[in-house]
């Protein structure tokens, strides 16, 4: 996945050795596509910012916060490397940063992939142990970052294969960075290896644990207070949202990684299609701190009253103390947890 990739870019294997047709009927398409990531670039990095400053100065943080808070670095991360596709984009696939840069940034650009895939399922998890199994004595900080250091190594092996293969190479007397694959069968099998890792199995996963806490915690509810409801609704809104968002950004992008290992000649339209494919799956890490700002409350209440220690405190400890210590947690504010 790389913002060049209209043209065949840095990581998309089943594209690796194409000339697309009638590069001139998509030139004026293209051009949109440097501002659109710069304003995705531009707005997630300050989202994620603030997400990751609501957490760190947060005083007392729950396992929720260290799945929130690697998720925003892994997503800031991916974003300060925008930069160099945007302007390899600007150059038409033109790179001057060299052998290095080109490998540092593919492997930043495709572990992104798998490390926030893989934060969001095993926090889908968490949140299933959480509420079905509140007792677990597993569940804490110590072992939350140790299953976030997991993650991150084992994004970084997924991307192996991409920093052994990518390298800069002169076409035309141009240079390009590029993931160069020997034929279509190397490219057959990368696209199946990033698909299934990266999205097939954690929405397996995403679909089974979502659905099974939400039915614990209906269930549960039926012996609450009915002014409790207003929380379940608020959970279920919050839980569709992240699922959809989910589905969204990155469904598109592997369906058409797939489709593509059968076009032999790419059509404008697929094109049009391949490229804002590829945005949605880029938008994922802009949208993904936009939505905890939006909807997650303690983060957003954390930001605006940062200024009040009194009211901050106390919403704090009592949010803190209640869900994480396995009791009865507050309902306004269990819904951004889930």
């Amino acid at each position: 996945m790389n913002v060049s990739d209209a043209l065949c870019n840095a990581t998309n294997a089943s594209c690796a050795n194409r000339t697309l047709p009638s590069f001139m009927d998509v030139a004026s398409f293209m051009h949109i596509f440097p501002s659109v990531y710069g304003i995705l670039c531009s707005v997630g990095v300050v989202a994620n910012s603030l997400v990751i400053y609501a957490v760190a100065t947060c005083k007392k943080k729950m396992v929720s916060d260290v799945y929130v808070l690697n998720l925003a670095v892994a997503d800031l991360l991916f974003l300060l490397v925008m930069p160099f596709n945007i302007h390899q984009l600007v150059r038409d696939r033109q790179w001057v940063f060299g052998g290095f840069m080109c490998k540092a940034v593919v492997v930043v650009d495709v572990s992104n992939q798998f490390t926030t895939v893989g934060i969001v399922t095993v926090l889908c998890i968490d949140r299933y142990i959480a509420i079905v199994h509140p007792t677990s004595e597993k569940r804490t900080i110590h072992w939350t970052i140790l299953i976030n250091v997991l993650v991150w190594v084992g994004s970084f092996l997924l991307t192996v294969p991409v920093m052994m293969y990518t390298k800069v190479i002169r076409k035309k007397h141009t240079e390009i960075c590029m993931l160069d694959l020997d034929g279509p069968q190397d490219m057959y099998w990368y696209t199946l290896y990033q698909s299934t890792l990266g999205f097939i199995v954690p929405l397996i996963i995403i679909s089974t644990f979502y659905p099974l806490t939400l039915y614990h915690v209906f269930r549960s509810l039926r012996r609450v207070k009915r002014k409790q409801s207003l929380w379940a609704k608020r959970a279920t809104k919050t839980v569709v949202i992240l699922i959809t968002l989910f589905l969204v950004c990155w469904s598109p992008y592997h369906v058409i990684q797939v489709i593509n290992l059968s076009v032999q000649s790419p059509t404008n339209v697929f094109v049009y299609v391949y490229n804002i494919s590829i945005c949605l799956s880029y938008s994922h890490s802009c949208i993904n701190p936009l939505m905890l700002l939006i909807f997650a409350q303690n983060y957003r209440e954390h930001l605006c009253c940062r200024n009040q220690p009194h009211s901050t405190h106390t919403s704090t400890s009592k949010t803190t103390v209640k869900l994480d210590g396995n009791s009865t947690a507050d309902p306004s504010y269990r819904l951004t947890v889930i």
